[in-house]
């Protein structure tokens, strides 16, 4: 976070940051909405000479990866309104519940007894965070420690007065899935009041707007339809009211998830290349820089594995060290090493993740 009085270097160094970060928001903007843009990224990401560059940075920053700083993502909560056609949550069979006191609270003890160097703390996982009774000061207690928070919702539950406390809160970034330029395409996607949603997010700008602060980062957040004159009108109706819209392709969630006609998915390998008689495939960073924790304190192996079916250990009775050098960890980390899609385990295979070239490896943390 960037504040005024700071020295010119820093002041700098958070002007290139913001910078970078709408310039990469464009880029993948661009590379979600444009088909064309999109076969020749593949065409360059499946050339020999790409895959010996990004093969050797991935492998030199993988050697020195233990030392963080890492993501720490958090399901506080796993019961959501929404009934989205590309999430896997009306299908899940794990069970729901909200994140208990003892949970969350061994999780600030564990972070401040290792002083786990975190990048960013994002709420988020199989659910809507704001379902969380406790979610304004479950965030504030990371806030309070001087962490970066970012909050992914759908905003159908946001009212006024959490607006008001997340803007006073200054958490960096609220990433908002709103999918539908109209009420009708809105309803048939996410299954919620498109009025009551669009008017939630509208008046968070207006808090924010009154309060004259610039954080939190509004984002709207969309999944990408065959049908792009709805996805123009959904970037128009948006871009000038919050910072940033971003388009993805829709992905199936290890597998949970049959897509239809109307959501194109990316597919299922990473780059459609041959490389030794292989496709080839890209390690996934968060198997190096991302703890997961589900509503009942389990590390789970990612943020995909939304049936918590690969748990490394549990908050209550596993330190952040002692999960990451986890064995079931460490056994998916040397698949993905093989940089081949044959030998990664199932739930990879079928993992449409939005970075699959290679490229997040090269990102800068800041703008994750």
């Amino acid at each position: 976070m960037c504040y005024s009085g700071q020295n010119a270097r820093y002041i700098t160094m958070c002007y290139n940051t913001i910078m970078a970060d709408k310039i990469i928001r464009w880029a993948k903007l661009i590379y979600s909405s444009l088909p064309r843009v999109r076969g020749l990224a593949k065409k360059v990401s499946a050339s020999r000479a790409y895959y010996k560059i990004v093969r050797a940075g991935i492998e030199s920053r993988v050697r020195t990866s233990g030392k963080g700083p890492f993501n720490l993502v958090l399901e506080t909560s796993n019961f959501c309104p929404a009934r989205c056609l590309m999430c896997p949550h009306s299908s899940m069979k794990r069970q729901k519940g909200v994140m208990n006191d003892e949970v969350f609270s061994k999780i600030i003890e564990r972070v401040k007894q290792e002083s786990l160097p975190i990048n960013k703390v994002f709420f988020s996982g199989l659910g809507e965070p704001l379902t969380d009774p406790q979610i304004i000061p479950r965030i504030k207690a990371f806030k309070e420690m001087g962490f970066s928070v970012k909050l992914y919702s759908n905003a159908f539950l946001l009212t006024s007065a959490i607006s008001q406390q997340l803007v006073d809160l200054q958490i960096e970034e609220i990433n908002i899935s709103f999918n539908g330029a109209s009420p009708e395409d809105y309803q048939e996607i996410m299954g919620l009041d498109f009025d009551k949603t669009k008017a939630s997010i509208e008046n968070l700008i207006k808090i924010r707007k009154e309060k004259k602060s610039s954080l939190p980062k509004i984002l709207i957040s969309s999944v990408l339809t065959k049908d792009n004159k709805d996805i123009n009108q959904h970037i128009k109706n948006w871009s000038k009211k919050v910072d940033s819209v971003t388009i993805s392709i829709a992905h199936e969630w290890g597998g949970g998830v049959q897509l239809n006609s109307k959501f194109p998915a990316k597919g299922g390998s990473a780059s459609g290349g041959n490389v030794q008689g292989s496709k080839l495939t890209y390690p996934c960073r968060s198997l190096w820089h991302t703890f997961m924790v589900d509503w009942e304190g389990n590390f789970v192996i990612c943020c995909r594995d939304f049936e918590s079916k690969f748990v490394l250990g549990n908050i209550l009775t596993h330190s952040f060290s002692e999960t990451w050098k986890s064995p079931i960890l460490e056994s998916f980390r040397q698949t993905h090493l093989n940089f081949s899609e044959e030998k990664l385990p199932a739930i990879c295979r079928q993992c449409n993740f939005p970075f699959q070239d290679g490229i997040e490896w090269f990102v800068p943390r800041s703008l994750d």
